[in-house]
């Protein structure tokens, strides 16, 4: 029987073997929501879902006065991953009957079926409530407040360093952005922040773990830049290696490896976001000369 994990790796291979990058969508795309409640999914669901804004499913597309068209197949996959038992018992003392929820050693993992608006009739996207930016990029960059250098893109976790050009090297300023958080996750990763294993422990190049550890940053960087209203730019000229190299690592990883990925992109994300950013930390972030060890880039 195939897993859920499996699921989501097939179906992410099937995109990039399409020449569909998951992660790397207009800003729109990567902030997919439900139908019934409004809210943007979250970690691997932002991947599975990206290229089209609205999902719900059968039912929920019913409730809200839809209908999905005959002879559509869900479209999209979302996985949801449940933490407690919850049941009913009488307390000896009283015979009354208690809710007694339990905390799971490990989580039961169940999938859903989706379709977005496309594949329905009756309701109008425009007709709902676009999902808005929740900060700015430089608001994001000012709330953290990272120590940058200037240097080719990378983050240095000896020193707790960001390198990165000035924005008038790269092409736009959207380009700009995406590539600073990509560095901008690696970072997270501290010890004194995450604790991620891809930036704490010893880590050789190309391993599965170094590996993981890029794919959040890529992941990282789309949500953040989704969370900004930033389009990411398109892959430039190595649009075939950078696929390839992607399809190879998520074939032949684990089948949980790229949900592992997303869950520590989204955790950064959240952590990078969230509440408002300090009056006192507002300024450009500085930039200068240095000589620095082995970084990730």
């Amino acid at each position: 029987m195939t897993s859920v994990y499996e699921m989501v790796r097939d179906r992410i291979i099937s995109s990039l073997k399409s020449g569909t990058v998951p992660w790397r969508q207009t800003w729109q795309s990567m902030t997919p929501c439900n139908l019934a409640t409004h809210r943007p999914y979250r970690g691997i669901n932002r991947v599975l879902l990206a290229g089209h804004t609205w999902w719900g499913t059968y039912r929920q597309i019913q409730q809200a006065g839809g209908q999905v068209r005959r002879g559509e197949k869900a479209a999209g996959l979302v996985v949801l991953w449940k933490y407690n038992d919850e049941r009913k018992e009488k307390d000896p003392a009283t015979g009354e009957e208690r809710r007694v929820v339990a905390l799971r050693e490990r989580p039961i993992v169940r999938y859903y079926k989706v379709f977005h608006l496309g594949q329905c009739d009756g309701i109008e996207p425009e007709d709902l409530a676009a999902p808005a930016p929740v900060a700015t990029c430089e608001e994001v960059i000012r709330r953290n407040a990272p120590r940058v250098r200037a240097g080719e893109p990378a983050y240095y976790p000896a020193w707790d360093v960001i390198t990165m050009p000035a924005p008038a090297r790269f092409e736009s300023m959207a380009a700009y952005y995406a590539s600073f958080f990509h560095e901008l996750t690696h970072w997270t990763g501290a010890a004194h922040r995450l604790d991620r294993e891809g930036i704490t422990a010893a880590v050789h190049f190309g391993s599965e773990r170094y590996s993981r550890e890029e794919l959040t940053a890529e992941m990282g960087a789309a949500f953040l830049c989704a969370m900004t209203g930033t389009d990411l730019p398109p892959v430039a000229e190595n649009q075939a290696a950078y696929i390839a190299g992607w399809l190879r690592y998520i074939r032949d990883g684990t089948a949980a490896d790229v949900v592992r990925a997303a869950s520590d992109a989204q955790k950064a994300a959240d952590w990078l976001t969230g509440g408002p950013v300090p009056a006192s930390s507002l300024g450009t972030p500085a930039y200068g000369p240095d000589v620095l060890p082995a970084g990730r880039c």
